[in-house]
């Protein structure tokens, strides 16, 4: 996989966003316990320009949701909006579930506002890692030990609370739509929305100052929950977005018309049914939450924890809020369309020319897969949602290659399917599948039933790798239940991120019987999308007998500062 290298022994481990989830497995809850709070208005004169528009109709409107179709009666539910929502009420609210709940009752925590990384210097202040804190109604700003003192901070005041309800039997559900890193990644895909990340006047993650290129982060602590699933409206090292202005609703309307968080507007779809049909479990929440927010070009990845190496139960494929729910009115089926939906910006007529001559590429003005953008001889190949897949010369060949190398995957893969109730990601889960020069992970896959699994990479220069299986030892059948670590879960196996930089699309494979011609797949060699390997491969994958299961992930990794010689 070109920019990244087999071999280095770091092991991080990550624990994503301030956000906490649960996931309801056993028998249903006897009660539906919910805490929903909206911060848009602070009483600290300096926060005025800070203020959120969307978070008033993002409380409304999941009060309604949970109470007309999740089963939340309404005495049940208790909101706190800007005034009410100081640090001591919420923190206070908080420990009262334990009160307004018992054990089996599932307890939902939804949080609309502000997020921040308040880590001091040398990450020396007791923080989750690339978590930061939510902001309340009377956050002192006046001071950096003020501002530490009176937010709400995940290790020091949400993780004592949310262990008692995890021990005391509670199912617990936190969903946040905030941010809590800055943008120390990745530069926004819009620029039409309001970020909902308040800047501290402190270094970000003990890593690096907004807007200058990141080093590798350093581990964060074990996932400390039994029973709790994290679900967060954008990973580690993203903000989220609010939409809250006449052109930003132009650009991405909200299901209601009304101002909304980005990831409330999709998540408010998903309670709706609009995003999946039937039931669905965590873990495919996730997913279509991704999709939709991807495919607004808004330039964040709602994350799920555990990650699938921390989640010995499995609870990220539990029934959402454990209840089977029928598809709304809104839902979809989504049809499996071959075809690379491809944007120009700017593009020459020489380089569009090269462009309609591809097989399988149609270029379209909205909702495109890719997106081009020239200026001068500079040309950028982009992600729906902004990310960075390729930077080069409007002249390089790899240009058209990587193009020609995405529709080739296109055409041979099979649509997307569950059949194997498949999970796959990278670990640490929390980078939202992101990465800086230096750090290392690995691919983790879990199944529900036993499988064959291959790995098939597509790197920004439009290279071909199969990934896994390599050699005869993995060829074998999967077992399901248990996470699989790939290439392996020794140390020494973890990937290292390395030059050339982009985007990676890596198709993840479930087969039901063994493929004939995994017999042929040898070491982890490149290859083209018009040569004779990518022609056997494509037989047989169409030549494969039985259920084929389908999960993409999209990896991104960017040059960061300090690095050394990690990648010699």
């Amino acid at each position: 996989m070109q920019g990244f290298t087999v071999g280095c022994r770091e092991h991080l481990l990550a624990l994503a966003a301030l956000v906490l989830g649960a996931a309801v497995c056993g028998t249903a809850a006897a009660r539906n316990i919910a805490l929903l709070v909206a911060v848009g208005k602070f009483s600290d004169p300096q926060l005025k320009s800070q203020e959120l528009r969307g978070t008033a109709p993002d409380i409304d409107s999941m009060q309604q949701a949970v109470s007309a179709r999740w089963g939340f009666a309404p005495d049940d539910v208790r909101a706190l909006r800007d005034q009410e929502a100081t640090h001591d009420r919420i923190l206070s609210e908080i420990s009262a579930l334990e009160q307004r709940s018992g054990p089996g009752d599932t307890v939902l925590i939804y949080f609309s506002g502000h997020g921040t990384s308040a880590n001091a210097d040398n990450n020396s202040f007791d923080l989750p890692y690339a978590t930061g804190a939510w902001v309340p109604y009377d956050l002192d700003y006046s001071s950096i030990a003020a501002a530490q003192r009176t937010l709400i901070i995940g290790r020091r005041d949400l993780l004592p609370r949310l262990k008692r309800l995890d021990q005391g039997g509670r199912w617990v559900v936190v969903v946040s739509d905030s941010c809590y890193s800055g943008q120390v990644v990745r530069a926004f895909g819009q620029t039409f929305s309001h970020s909902r990340y308040l800047p501290l006047m402190t270094r970000d993650l003990g890593v690096a100052r907004v807007n200058t290129l990141p080093a590798a982060r350093p581990p964060p602590p074990p996932y400390p929950y039994q029973h709790v699933v994290l679900l967060s409206g954008a990973s580690d090292s993203e903000t989220g977005a609010d939409i809250s202005s006449l052109q930003a609703l132009q650009q991405a309307p909200t299901l209601d018309g009304k101002y909304h968080g980005a990831f409330t507007d999709a998540f408010l779809r998903l309670l709706d049914g609009q995003l999946l049909p039937g039931a669905f479990n965590y873990s495919q929440g996730r997913e279509a939450l991704n999709a939709f927010l991807e495919h607004r070009s808004f330039a964040q990845h709602p994350q799920l924890l555990p990650a699938i190496a921390e989640d010995p139960q499995d609870i990220g494929s539990n029934p959402f809020l454990g209840m089977q729910v029928p598809a709304g009115p809104g839902a979809v089926h989504l049809a499996h369309d071959t075809n690379v939906h491809l944007r120009l910006d700017a593009v020459s007529t020489a380089l569009r020319d090269k462009i309609e001559h591809l097989s399988g590429v149609a270029i379209v003005d909205r909702n495109e897969d890719l997106a081009l953008h020239q200026r001068g001889t500079e040309v950028r190949l982009l992600g729906p949602a902004g990310d960075p897949i390729l930077s080069t010369k409007a002249g390089d060949p790899n240009l058209i290659r990587r193009i020609a190398a995405q529709a080739w995957m296109n055409r041979i893969l099979p649509a997307p399917g569950d059949d194997f109730g498949m999970r796959a990601e990278t670990e640490p889960g929390s980078r939202g599948n992101t990465y800086v020069q230096c750090e290392s992970f690995v691919f983790e896959v879990r199944l529900r039933k036993p499988a064959y699994v291959m790995l098939l990479d597509l790197d920004p220069q439009g290279n071909l790798t199969v990934l896994y299986p390599t050699r005869a030892a993995e060829k074998q059948i999967v077992a399901d239940g248990a996470p699989k670590a790939i290439p392996g879960a020794d140390p020494k196996d973890r990937i290292l991120v390395t030059a050339p930089f982009g985007t990676d699309q890596v198709a993840v494979l479930a087969f039901e019987q063994l493929p004939a011609f995994f017999a042929e797949l040898s070491g982890a060699e490149r290859f083209d999308a018009d040569g004779s390997r990518a022609a056997a491969l494509a037989k047989g994958l169409a030549s494969a007998a039985g259920v084929i299961g389908v999960r993409m992930i999209n990896v991104r990794t960017y040059p960061g500062s300090g690095t050394g010689l990690c990648g010699s």
